[in-house]
């Protein structure tokens, strides 16, 4: 800051000259306007004071007033005259002859102040006109107008303008001295200052905490201040955070510690486990040798079921990672387990009957596939060891919502009921057991755990089981699957309904029926995407393969039976009969052809109740319904798109049925389809004009069950040939 103020001086003196010269200029100034004024007041009271002695035209008053006026002046005057316009001298002061000539070149009429060689001249214009009309007669014949002149000394005193020069120049040095010292404060101050800066960057280098500035300085060391300040602040920081790293070394040297005495800890431990292992391995190896000794009095392949459910056993026991989990379509998984699930009861000479829920074939689920594949054979194999068992029904319904779902797998047995132990041990598990036959029960419990699963177990004594495992899944995704467009499903059966169910979501119709004259009516109206048959007790064998070979001409035929009447069925109608259980995924792999769409049937009627009625009795028939209410929507609707049958009433507000009929035959695409008239009376007569007109058949209104037979025998037909009758 005092370079900056030195640097300040050399203008401030220049400044302060100008400030001077400016001030003497100014008050010089001043000083002559303020002359002038006087001279010119001066000169002005002289024109009042010699007016009245111009008219008395006595030139020695004349001249005693000017004398007197002269002395009395406070100006320095040192000569008074008058002169005419002319240059003659009318009367002046004593030294009025030193005085230059004055001729003056024109008239003047404003008073003049000239400056010549030291001297000032001050020339006032009088007029006669304000003198008295007698001093004409003095100067007769001479101008009247008059001057005069007054002679002043020069002024050469400069003490006017010099004061206010020194005042200012006393004023200015003032303020130098006074910004002098201020500038050797806060000199002195800045040194001050920074030798504190200096002290506590000492303290900081010696690595004191305590050398925080708090202290007002300079503005221009501030910023100095601040950064001192910060690295201060850093050097606190940094130290807390040496503090803190140390105690965290401190807390790590004690954690290892811990931890040594820990794994010392956990090493007796393992040694222990690997001596109850150990004993667990013995115990194994003895219930094996149990096992074999039992070989007398357990079959073969009981024997090897046991035997495998003990080490399925001993595997999850010792398992300690997750099994991976696997994506899963249930229908598929199911097909491939089959055959293994069918030999682990070919032992025990049972049946296996499989429901699977419509769900299962359309979404996605993510299972340990290892898990569930274990679990499904535990299940069978405790259900399994039963008294008085003949059949097992395996469950696996999966109910979704949004992405999550719940999969209930269960087995069902007839029977006695479970064993007490196997109930007891799947209810409220405890030590494990060494009864061979409790080995599949602690399977099950085991994965129930591993999948947070829930088991329900229902059993009495003489009305048979049920094992459930409820399992949540948390990633269920659909799947986009072909659905056949119609299926024909006979079962005598009570599970009819179950199955049909199970169906719904791979084929869009389903003509179920439990009698086989119901079965051959069905087969005779429509050609099916496929034919899913359940054959029961043998009988009736000839219209039996007299039906499946007229089935087998058209479509796709899939036919199951018992395994006690397989044989006599497959001798009987000469064809491939599968025993069950049946799955859904043997569904999935017929292939439809185009023929297999449905028919398409128009029906026209301005009576809405008729429309409804049809609507509502063909709404579950292998056909597509399509209706219009006049003539005109209905040549539209026939000229947008083509239809198999034409359903067409005779009485229409705006056409009559023939017409109607006349204009489809000229159709290209309805010269040969069957049209039917609809109408609730005709003559043989209107008959025959019906089928003039290109109509087919005439169906005779209220519409029944026989007359719907015969709009499905036309919409049947048509499918295999379109010519019509």
């Amino acid at each position: 800051m005092t370079n900056h103020f030195r640097q300040l001086t050399l203008p401030w003196l220049i400044a302060l000259s100008l400030m001077l010269l400016f001030t003497a200029l100014w008050y010089h100034y001043e000083s002559k306007i303020m002359q002038r004024a006087q001279v010119q007041q001066y000169t002005a009271s002289l024109q009042f004071s010699i007016r009245p002695l111009l008219a008395n035209k006595n030139p020695d008053l004349l001249k005693a007033q000017l004398n007197h006026l002269r002395y009395a002046s406070v100006l320095p005057v040192s000569a008074i005259a008058v002169y005419s316009d002319t240059g003659r001298l009318i009367s002046g002061t004593d030294k009025a002859a030193l005085l230059p000539r004055f001729q003056p070149e024109q008239m003047q009429h404003e008073f003049h102040l000239l400056h010549e060689a030291g001297t000032l001249f001050a020339v006032q214009p009088m007029s006669s006109s304000a003198a008295s009309s007698g001093y004409d007669e003095v100067i007769a014949g001479q101008n009247d107008n008059y001057y005069v002149v007054v002679q002043l000394d020069a002024p050469g005193n400069y003490s006017v303008w010099l004061v206010p020069v020194l005042v200012v120049a006393m004023l200015g040095w003032g303020a130098l001295l006074a910004m002098h010292g201020s500038i050797g404060r806060v000199s002195q101050r800045q040194q001050t200052d920074i030798s504190l800066l200096v002290h506590k960057l000492s303290q900081l280098k010696q690595g004191q905490l305590n050398s925080r500035l708090d202290d007002e300085l300079v503005p221009e060391l501030a910023p100095l201040k601040l950064a001192l300040n910060e690295l201060a602040g850093q050097q606190i920081t940094n130290r807390s955070r040496d503090d803190t790293e140390k105690n965290q070394l401190k807390q790590q040297i004690a954690e290892l510690t811990q931890s040594l005495v820990s794994e010392k800890q956990q090493s007796v431990q393992v040694q222990k486990l690997y001596e109850q292992s150990k004993q667990q391995q013995l115990q194994q190896i003895l219930q094996l040798r149990q096992l074999t000794q039992q070989q007398a009095v357990i079959p073969d392949k009981l024997l090897r079921q046991a035997l495998h459910s003990q080490l399925t056993l001993a595997e999850l026991t010792q398992a300690s990672e997750p099994e991976p989990l696997t994506q899963l379509v249930l229908t598929e998984y199911v097909a491939r387990q089959l055959p293994h699930y069918r030999n682990i009861l070919a032992a025990q000479n049972l049946t296996l009957q499989l429901n699977e829920a419509a769900a299962n074939a359309v979404h996605q689920l993510a299972l340990p596939e290892s898990l569930l594949t274990m679990l499904l054979t535990a299940l069978l194999r405790l259900s399994s060891h039963s008294d008085g068992i003949t059949e097992l029904t395996l469950n696996m319904q999966l109910s979704v919502t949004c992405t999550t779902g719940s999969l209930l797998l269960s087995v069902t047995g007839n029977g006695d009921g479970l064993l007490a132990s196997v109930k007891q041990q799947l209810v409220n598990p405890g030590p494990r057991s060494t009864d061979w036959q409790d080995s599949d029960s602690q399977i099950v419990t085991l994965i129930a755990n591993k999948l947070n699963a829930a088991i329900e177990v229902q059993s009495l004594e003489g009305l048979g089981s049920t094992v459930s495992v409820r399992i949540s899944i948390a990633d269920c995704q659909p799947l986009q699957v072909k659905r056949l467009n119609h299926l024909l499903l006979f079962d005598q059966l009570p599970r009819l309904t179950e199955r049909k169910a199970a169906l719904g979501s791979l084929v869009a119709n389903v003509a179920q029926s439990s009698d086989l004259a119901e079965l051959q009516h069905k087969a005779e109206q429509y050609q099916y995407d496929a034919a899913l048959i359940f054959l029961p007790e043998p009988a009736g064998l000839a219209a039996w393969l007299e039906l499946i070979q007229r089935l087998t001409e058209k479509t796709k035929v899939l036919c199951y039976a018992e395994v006690d009447c397989i044989q006599m069925w497959r001798e009987a109608l000469g064809v491939a009969i599968t025993e069950e259980p049946f799955c859904l995924a043997e569904l999935q792999q017929i292939k439809t052809a185009d023929n297999a769409k449905l028919p398409k049937l128009l029906v026209v009627d301005d009576n809405p109740t008729n429309l409804a009625f049809i609507q509502m009795l063909l709404k579950l028939q292998p056909l597509e319904l399509t209706t219009a209410n006049c003539a005109q929507q209905a040549l539209q609707l026939c000229a947008l798109q083509q239809f198999d049958v034409i359903l067409l009433d005779i009485q229409l507000p705006d056409m009559h049925g023939t017409e109607v009929a006349r204009q489809l035959r000229q159709m290209q695409a309805y010269q040969l389809t069957p049209i039917l008239a609809f109408t609730a009376h005709a003559l043989a007569e209107e008959v025959a004009s019906f089928k003039a007109a290109g109509m087919n058949d005439v169906i005779f209104k209220p519409l029944e069950v026989n007359k719907l037979q015969q709009i499905l025998h036309w919409c049947s037909s048509v499918k295999t040939d379109n010519t019509g009758q």
